[in-house]
């Protein structure tokens, strides 16, 4: 993983979203069915998505079996880097100026990955998330030079999750165990230092972290009944911070931070069709996402026989939008969001589009 890690970050600094002190929650896992409707669903996750948003959401339902995922491939782009991409193809590029070109433009690819058993109560799977990003900018900390700042992680681990059901179900508590394996790569610099950050690149050792830890995500969710089915719901996600050991020695912060988040959720609906309106509120304590603003997600979905859907909302203030297709072993979700990778909402917005293709039954 670490020779990986390198080569991400040597294609973003040598070929290919961060700002100055920009805080973000890390994210093992996403869900493209949650992104397009502002990602949310801490009240309402079910199946795999469970696992990960709020383990509790595994108890729901009845029977045992629910579902096997052999494959979830999720790719998702910013809208700044399939320009990027096009310029440094070129014969005769010049990568530096290319980047430097992009001066205040979030550039940002990612791909995850799910396969696993979900039972009713309990679920077993492994994961795989990467994430490249890169942002040049006028920094007046250098005196109004170009800074240029690349970022990768990759995760990958295994998760086993238990839930239970109390008070004929309306009441849920769950709990997911994971072994992670995770990686990270960043360098800043400066257009005065563009003629040694190839040299700078050689030692690894210097901008590369990798290592190994566990950690767990304790979930609460309560379903009412009546004609909304209103739903609540709660996760303390790596409680006590999820501990990743480094291989070797590093500068860089390898463990995934404690949050705390907690959301809401109405359902009505028919036999047919369903409305679901969603909000979360994501690290309550600011613990990570220091900006309040950014922590708020509503979400809305219209769905027929929960097997075409449309889907909208807000993210950190910005529109989101998708749809999905299940045709039983097959499952597309397309659409897009945006990432505020600023200090602040409004300051440099990064929009992104997605699309997953779900194989299972």
């Amino acid at each position: 993983m670490r020779r990986l890690i390198s080569i991400m970050i040597c294609l973003l600094v040598g070929t290919s979203a961060l700002a100055e002190g920009t805080d973000r929650a890390t994210r093992l896992y996403k869900s493209a069915y949650f992104l397009g409707r502002g990602d949310t669903g801490i009240a309402l996750a079910d199946d795999e998505d469970a696992i990960f948003y709020n383990p509790a959401g595994i108890a729901q339902g009845k029977g045992i079996y629910k579902r096997t995922v052999l494959a979830s491939p999720m790719v998702e782009f910013s809208e700044n880097s399939r320009d990027l991409g096009r310029r440094l193809s070129r014969d005769n590029a010049d990568a530096v100026q290319t980047v430097l070109d992009q001066i205040g433009k979030p550039n940002h690819v990612g791909l995850n990955n799910f396969t696993g058993l979900v039972l009713r109560r309990a679920a077993l799977g492994a994961f795989v998330s990467g994430d490249v990003d890169l942002l040049a900018y006028k920094s007046a900390e250098n005196g109004g030079l170009e800074v240029v700042e690349a970022e990768a992680e990759q995760n990958a681990g295994g998760v086993f999750t238990l839930a239970e059901g109390f008070f004929d179900n309306s009441l849920m508590l769950g709990v997911t165990a994971k072994y992670l394996m995770r990686g990270r790569g960043r360098i800043t610099a400066s257009a005065a230092e563009a003629e040694t950050v190839k040299d700078t690149l050689k030692d690894t050792a210097d901008f590369v972290g990798l290592g190994q830890g566990g950690g767990a995500d304790i979930g609460l969710m309560y379903q009412g009944g009546g004609r909304t089915n209103p739903s609540f719901g709660l996760t303390v996600s790596d409680v006590g911070d999820t501990k990743v050991t480094p291989e070797a020695e590093t500068t860089l912060d390898l463990d995934v931070k404690q949050t705390i988040n907690a959301g809401v959720a109405i359902e009505p609906g028919t036999k047919f069709s369903k409305l679901r309106l969603l909000a979360d509120y994501r690290d309550i304590q600011g613990a990570v996402i220091t900006n309040p603003r950014k922590r708020v997600h509503v979400g809305a979905e219209l769905s027929v026989l929960d097997a075409v859907g449309i889907t909208g909302g807000l993210h950190q203030g910005y529109a989101t939008g998708g749809f999905y297709i299940s045709l039983y072993v097959l499952r597309l979700d397309a659409g897009f969001y945006t990432e505020e990778v600023g200090e602040r909402v409004g300051t440099r917005p990064d929009t992104r589009y997605f699309v997953r293709l779900k194989a299972g039954f």
